[in-house]
C-alpha cells in the first residue's frame, strides 16, 4: 500500500512540474525582448565627444566577486559599440589621485576630479559604472547605474538604471537570443541556457544590453 501511495506521489509530483515548466516556456515564448527603457540620453552625441575614460566598477561591498570580472567585461562591451575611443582608468591611478579604488556614480565628486581625467587622458568624457546589486545564484540578477559626462560642460551625456533579472521572461529571450548570436561558436547545444546560469556570461549580456542604449553619433 505505501508502495502505491508513494508511486501515485511521483506521478502526479512529475506531472505537476512538467505542466509547471510548459507554462514557465510559454510565458517565455510569448514575451518580448527585453529592452531597457529607466534611461536618460541625448539625442546625438557631440561630433568632438570621440574619446571616453571608463572608471572602475563600483560597488558598495568591495569584496564582492563580480568585481574580479566585471572591469574588463564592461570595457570590452562598450568597445564593441564603437561610437568613441576607450580608455580604461586603472585603479591605482584613481587610489593616488582621488584616495580611493572606486568612484561611484552618486557620490560628490573629489575636487578638480573632471580637470585631473582631462589632463590625465585626453578625453572627452568619462563613464562611472555602479554594479548597485549582484545576485549570482539562481535567478542571476545585476543592478546597473551608468552616467556617461561631459568633461567639459559636466553635463550627462547618458544615464542609465536598470535591474536586469533572469528570471524575467523577456530577459531570458533576450539573453539567449544573444548568447546564439554571440557565441554560437563557443557554446554547444547542450549549454544552451548556461548564459542564465554563469554571472560572466549573463554579466556580459547585461553590458552589452544597456549598452546598446547609448545615443548615436
Amino acid at each position: 500500500m505505501k508502495t502505491f501511495s508513494f508511486l501515485a506521489f511521483s506521478i502526479i509530483f512529475t506531472l505537476f512540474i512538467g505542466c509547471r515548466k510548459f507554462e514557465q516556456e510559454k510565458i517565455v515564448a510569448e514575451a518580448k525582448p527585453y529592452i531597457p527603457n529607466n534611461l536618460y540620453p541625448i539625442e546625438r552625441l557631440p561630433t568632438y565627444f570621440n574619446r571616453v575614460a571608463v572608471l572602475p566598477n563600483f560597488h558598495n561591498d568591495p569584496a564582492s566577486p563580480v568585481l574580479k570580472f566585471s572591469d574588463d567585461i564592461f570595457l570590452k562591451e562598450l568597445s564593441k559599440v564603437g561610437i568613441f575611443e576607450t580608455v580604461q582608468v586603472p585603479l591605482s591611478f584613481c587610489k593616488k589621485n582621488f584616495g580611493k579604488e572606486r568612484i561611484s556614480s552618486t557620490e560628490s565628486l573629489p575636487e578638480n576630479f573632471l580637470q585631473v581625467i582631462n589632463d590625465e587622458y585626453g578625453a572627452n568624457g568619462v563613464l562611472f559604472m555602479d554594479i548597485h546589486s549582484f545576485n549570482s545564484y539562481r535567478p542571476m540578477s545585476l543592478g546597473i547605474r551608468s552616467k556617461l559626462v561631459d568633461l567639459k560642460s559636466g553635463e550627462y551625456m547618458w544615464a542609465i538604471d536598470e535591474s536586469i533579472d533572469a528570471g524575467d521572461a523577456s530577459v531570458m529571450v533576450s539573453a539567449n537570443l544573444y548568447q546564439r548570436s554571440k557565441h554560437v561558436q563557443a557554446l554547444s547545444k547542450e549549454t544552451r541556457s548556461s548564459i542564465l546560469q554563469s554571472p560572466r556570461l549573463f554579466t556580459k549580456f547585461a553590458a552589452h544590453a544597456v549598452f546598446q542604449t547609448l545615443p548615436i553619433r
